[in-house]
């Protein structure tokens, strides 16, 4: 019975292991630019529009807020309220070109974290090569108790596939919303609106470069032979690489 169920989880992970490391390889370490995203600028597009057309309205805000200055507020004069319009008008209009190029450089940040001439691609299926092979050395050193922990391997790598698509969700929600977060630029009174989605912007562009990081640290300190080893057992136990990686993952 012990071999039987021994060979069921090897034929489980490992047939959902090489789907799974392929697209982790290919996709966790970038985020997809507005090239490979077509529809998000036709979006944008109708939002922007919605925002040129609403614009009016805010600057009419803006100017009766300026009118009721040493009545019914004393803080803010046309000279802070009048930028402030300016701003929220062009970052409306500019927010598809400041998120490609925040996307491009979010990419090009999580290349440099990596260095040594790999970039998120190339690094990610490496990684997926030496899961394939620490799995599999693991599962025959380590029977039953290997396969059970290579099966939560694989649920924690469905697990990050799955935050992935959320993260390239969110960053495509933020972008197609970006216009009407942007135009809170205009009035002080929703200038936290904007706060708001710069902050978002960063974090799930942020991630990546966090991941990357992570991800280089891991197979330079604990997966290359000669570097830190834990629980006093050598790198190039299957066992102690297995669990390095699922704490990695």
């Amino acid at each position: 019975m012990n071999e039987g169920f021994s060979s069921f989880l090897n034929l489980l992970v490992g047939e959902s292991l090489n789907w799974l490391l392929q697209m982790l390889g290919t996709t966790l370490l970038s985020t997809p630019t507005l090239d490979q995203l077509p529809r998000i600028g036709e979006i944008w597009e109708q939002s922007r529009l919605f925002v040129v057309a609403a614009y009016s309205l805010l600057v009419l805000l803006a100017g009766i807020l300026v009118m009721g200055h040493q009545s019914l507020q004393t803080r803010y004069t046309i000279r802070e309220i009048a930028p402030r319009v300016v701003v929220g008008f062009l970052a409306a209009n500019l927010s598809l070109l400041l998120g490609d190029q925040a996307i491009r450089f979010a990419n090009a940040a999580s290349s440099a974290v990596l260095g040594d001439g790999l970039d998120p691609q190339t690094s990610g299926k490496a990684v997926s090569e030496l899961f394939v092979a620490l799995v599999s050395r693991s599962v025959i050193d380590g029977g039953l108790f290997a396969g059970l922990l290579s099966l939560a391997l694989t649920i924690l790598l469905i697990g990050l596939l799955i935050g992935y698509v959320v993260r390239v969700a969110l960053t495509a929600l933020l972008l197609a919303g970006a216009p009407f977060a942007l135009m809170c630029h205009g009035l002080p009174q929703l200038e936290g609106v904007a706060h708001w989605f710069w902050r978002s912007g960063a974090g799930v562009l942020g991630i990546q470069v966090g991941q990357s990081l992570a991800l280089i640290v891991a197979l330079k300190v604990f997966l290359e032979p000669g570097g830190f080893t834990f629980f006093g057992a050598p790198t190039s136990d299957g066992i102690i690489n297995l669990i390095v990686l699922i704490a990695l993952i």
